[in-house]
């Protein structure tokens, strides 16, 4: 009995102490943000996600009227640094800065932690810029040339991905379009994968047109195509594989989100800001040469998109799997 009732106390302190803490945050809020905010990116420093949050950083600072620190936390394909948000004070001082690569770990099994774990603050830009490409001495220099070298040699074309990463959920895709399967060899990130590329390790990857596009206009490499239903209009010569026959959407999305506790009054100041910059001539301009689509949905659009991006991926989950 005495059990219980120490039990049933521990409870009451608990949810009490779960009250005045979301009462303290909240009323932080009116003067949100009075220090620095950490922006953590779940993969190495030099890639692509790290250049876009560092620009998008610049202007985001202005309009917090705080500086603005990127932090860099690589591992487990993004989980180590997704938890560490997820695991910090939901005071609207950390945030995750991220892309749809954030689906695949739960999709795939290798992980527990999704996007359901946090609070959409915004979603701040589209990228329609991945591409794949392949080697200036590979024997096929398009979708249909590639396809038809699967099928006269099954089990030698081998595509670079890394495991519980969007190139996995590509790889898994192409083979689903591809009338011959391609091997999937876990190289790692981008740039593992273009040295892996280079040295002819592999046959071909996925990767952003703004990384290769000097190995592009050398003829280092050879474009197969853009993952994108319709083409880029800053990059308007590249192809897209949906128009070889080949349809398929990997369009990336960054968004920006807070521990799940976090008060919405600061999460709607912090989305306001991205907001701000989203909508910033400079930072517009800026953009382009990036090859960016700089697009705002606020906490409650994002939320509704990142669930449908989510649902449209789960039907490579058995592929993934195996």
């Amino acid at each position: 009995m005495n059990f219980l009732r120490a039990r049933k106390v521990c409870t009451a302190m608990a949810a009490v102490f779960f009250a005045m803490s979301s009462s303290i945050y909240a009323q932080a809020a009116d003067n949100y943000p009075t220090k620095p905010v950490q922006i953590v990116l779940p993969i190495a420093p030099g890639g692509d996600t790290d250049i876009n949050a560092r620009l998008f950083s610049k202007y985001l600072q202005e309009e917090l009227g705080q500086s603005v620190a990127i932090i860099n936390v690589d591992g487990a394909g993004g989980t180590i640094g997704m938890r560490r948000v997820k695991d910090a004070k939901p005071d609207g001082y950390t945030a995750l800065f991220f892309h749809n690569e954030s689906l695949v770990p739960k999709i795939a099994g290798i992980s527990d932690i999704g996007l359901d774990d946090f609070k959409m603050a915004a979603i701040a830009i589209i990228d329609n810029s991945t591409i794949l490409v392949t080697h200036k001495d590979a024997p096929f220099s398009d979708m249909k040339e590639l396809d038809q070298y699967a099928v006269n040699n099954p089990d030698k074309l081998t595509f670079g991905m890394l495991i519980g990463g969007v190139s996995h959920i590509i790889g898994a895709a192409l083979n689903n379009e591809l009338k011959s399967e391609a091997t999937m060899i876990d190289i790692g990130g981008n740039s593992a994968k273009i040295v892996a590329l280079r040295g002819k390790k592999v046959d071909f990857i996925n990767v952003q047109y703004q990384l290769v596009k000097d190995y592009l206009k050398s003829g280092e490499f050879i474009n197969l195509g853009l993952l994108s239903p319709e083409r880029n209009p800053v990059i308007p010569d590249i192809a897209t594989t949906t128009e070889q026959g080949y349809p398929m959407n990997f369009d990336r999305f960054f968004y920006f989100a807070m521990p799940k506790d976090t008060p919405d009054e600061i999460v709607n100041k912090f989305s306001e800001a991205i907001k701000n910059v989203v909508n910033n001539k400079d930072y517009i301009e800026e953009s382009k040469s990036f090859y960016l689509t700089p697009t705002y949905m606020n906490p409650q659009e994002a939320t509704s998109y990142v669930e449908d991006q989510y649902e449209s991926l789960l039907k490579y989950k058995d592929l993934l799997r195996n």
